[in-house]
């Protein structure tokens, strides 16, 4: 037996109802066998000018107008995200844009960063970037920019969710493992100033943040740190600054779906989702959430094979089904809200 979800009235998980396996997520299934048919399709990759590293894909052949989707990494940084993804979302019929913003370095502490030429810290990552972004694509008329998505996780489900709350041209956004607030920054030069930097900017300008508590010494403490318990000591700290440091989601008014684990160990994604549903609900605005009691972070894409994640929480069977029961929602989310 597995299990599919359950969603109330305002779009949010409450439950989990026993199936058979044989007849569990026919979307699913169907989906799946879509996209083994066009496995052998090709998929054409194109650089973009102005923006290092990015890249198109879409299914070659004749142009055609393509509803366009922009990944965002989480705090992996780089491009693994986009090479993951982007050719999937691409079988699916649509342009997608890997986005690397961010390439981690750590200087003599960590192997050097995938992408040298990018911030290498996590501090006033810059959301404008995505208005510059879609000026520079306005020319290329296999894309279809009134059809505009993102597709993010943790960190840079953050991006979306902030991005999204300033943009009315953004039409479509899911966002795995989310985050309600702005968070504090990182990187080696705040490794002493702890507390001194946002995650983001717009225009030019440091965005109102939450502080961490303790992140320096997770930091030293490697693998063994509490990253959950970093970010809710932090919250929990400064009261004062959780206005300011919120994400006004209600300002979006476009599609929006969120997947969450309550298990999550990085940070408290399920109470994250939640607000954010409840912001947006107060506002009149629907949320589909999918919130998972037992699964943690590791809850991108449809593979329903367990796999290890000791630090992002969850077990991987929890994980394995909450994957395989999000991603048909995630597609047909994204063609409901993005495809004619």
């Amino acid at each position: 037996m597995s299990s599919f979800s359950v969603i109330d009235r305002r779009g949010v998980v409450i439950g989990l109802i026993a199936a058979p396996a044989a007849a569990l997520f026919p979307a699913m299934a169907m989906a799946m066998a879509r996209a083994q048919r066009a496995v052998g399709d090709a998929i054409a990759e194109a650089p973009i000018a102005g923006f290092p590293h990015a890249i198109i894909y879409r299914l070659a052949g004749p142009a055609r107008r393509l509803p366009t989707i922009v990944i965002l990494p989480g705090a992996e940084g780089g491009d693994g995200a986009g090479r993951r993804f982007g050719p999937i979302l691409a079988r699916l019929g649509y342009a997608t844009i890997s986005l690397p913003y961010y390439s981690q370095a750590w200087g003599e502490h960590a192997p050097p960063p995938q992408f040298p030429d990018l911030p290498g810290s996590f501090v006033d990552i810059r959301v404008d970037q995505l208005a510059r972004l879609r000026v520079a694509l306005k020319n290329d008329h296999g894309l279809d920019l009134d059809r505009l998505g993102l597709f993010a996780g943790s960190k840079g489900a953050e991006f979306a969710l902030i991005a999204a709350s300033r943009y009315p041209w953004i039409r479509s956004v899911v966002a795995y493992a989310p985050s309600d607030l702005v968070w504090e920054g990182w990187g080696l030069e705040t490794f002493e100033a702890e507390g001194t930097r946002s995650s983001f900017s717009f225009e030019g300008k440091p965005l109102p943040f939450m502080p961490y508590r303790g992140f320096s010494e997770g930091l030293l403490a490697g693998p063994a740190a509490d990253l959950r318990a970093i970010h809710e000591n932090g919250r929990a700290d400064h009261p004062e600054r959780e206005a300011t440091a919120c994400i006004p989601v209600e300002r979006y008014r476009g599609a929006l779906m969120l997947v969450a684990g309550d298990r999550d160990r990085l940070w408290n994604s399920g109470r994250m989702a939640r607000s954010i549903v409840a912001a947006r609900h107060a506002a009149g605005l629907k949320t589909e959430a999918l919130i998972y009691p037992d699964a943690g972070h590791d809850l991108a894409g449809g593979s329903a094979e367990p796999r290890e994640d000791p630090r992002g929480g969850g077990s991987p069977i929890a994980n394995a089904q909450a994957r395989a029961d999000a991603w048909p929602k995630v597609v047909a989310f994204l063609k409901r809200s993005l495809r004619p």
